[in-house]
C-alpha cells in the first residue's frame, strides 16, 4: 500500500509539473549575464492565447525593478518566435504607455544578432526615441497587447516568445533601458529568460523526496 501511494503521489507531482510548464501565463525576468551593461533589471509575464484560424494574441507586462540609485526607464522591447515555426506578423493593439508604439517587423535589435517580428518602443524605435521619461519608470509596470497572425499560430505558446521552444534562443525577447544615472553608461539592453512557474520548485523537491523514500 505504501509503495502504491508513493507511486501515485510521484505521478501526481509529475503531472502537475507538466501542467505548470504548459500554463499560459509565463513569468520572465532579466538575464543580466547577457545584458550589455549589467544595469537594467525587470520582471514580467507573457501570455499567449490562440484565437483560432491563423490568429493569436500576446499579452506582455514588464515591471522595471532596476535599483532606484541606478534609475532609468524601459523604453522598448522586441520579441521573435522560433524561425522554424514559420512566418508571423505582429501588430500592437494596446499600450499602457501611449508613447511606446509598434516597432516595425524586421527591426534590428543591435547589438544582438538577428531580427524580430515586433515589439513596442518610444516613437516605434529600439534605439533612440526621444525623452526616455515617457517609458516605464523604476517601480512601475507597463502592459501591452499584440495581435499575432501566422499559419502556425495554433502551435505557439507563451514560451515560444522567450526561449525559442525546441530551438533555443537566448535573445528571443529583449528589453531596452535608457535614462540611467550610472556615470559609465546611461542605457542598457537586456535579454529575458523564462522563470520557473510558481510552485514548480516545491513540486520538484517533493518528487525527489518520494523517489528517495521509494528506493
Amino acid at each position: 500500500m505504501r509503495l502504491r501511494t508513493t507511486c501515485h503521489a510521484a505521478t501526481l507531482a509529475a503531472l502537475t509539473l507538466s501542467s505548470l510548464a504548459g500554463a499560459a501565463v509565463l513569468p520572465i525576468s532579466s538575464n543580466s549575464s547577457l545584458s550589455t551593461e549589467g544595469l537594467g533589471v525587470f520582471t514580467g509575464t507573457l501570455n499567449y492565447t490562440y484565437l483560432g484560424g491563423s490568429n493569436g494574441q500576446l499579452d506582455v507586462t514588464l515591471t522595471n525593478t532596476t535599483p532606484v540609485a541606478t534609475g532609468g526607464f524601459i523604453t522598448a522591447f522586441m520579441f521573435r518566435p522560433p524561425s522554424d515555426m514559420g512566418t508571423f506578423t505582429s501588430a500592437l493593439t494596446f499600450s499602457s504607455h501611449p508613447a511606446m508604439i509598434d516597432i516595425p517587423a524586421g527591426a534590428s535589435g543591435s547589438p544582438f544578432g538577428g531580427t524580430w517580428i515586433g515589439g513596442a518602443g518610444l516613437t516605434g524605435q529600439w534605439l533612440g526615441g526621444g525623452n526616455p521619461s515617457s517609458g516605464v519608470a523604476v517601480g512601475m509596470t507597463g502592459s501591452w497587447t499584440f495581435s499575432i497572425v501566422g499559419a502556425n499560430a495554433g502551435s505557439l505558446t507563451s514560451d515560444s516568445f522567450v526561449s525559442g521552444d525546441d530551438q533555443p534562443d537566448a535573445y528571443a525577447f529583449i528589453v531596452r533601458f535608457r535614462g540611467m544615472t550610472n556615470p559609465l553608461a546611461d542605457s542598457d539592453k537586456v535579454p529575458a529568460y523564462e522563470m520557473p512557474a510558481p510552485g514548480a520548485a516545491a513540486l520538484l523537491g517533493l518528487a525527489g523526496l518520494l523517489v528517495r523514500r521509494r528506493s
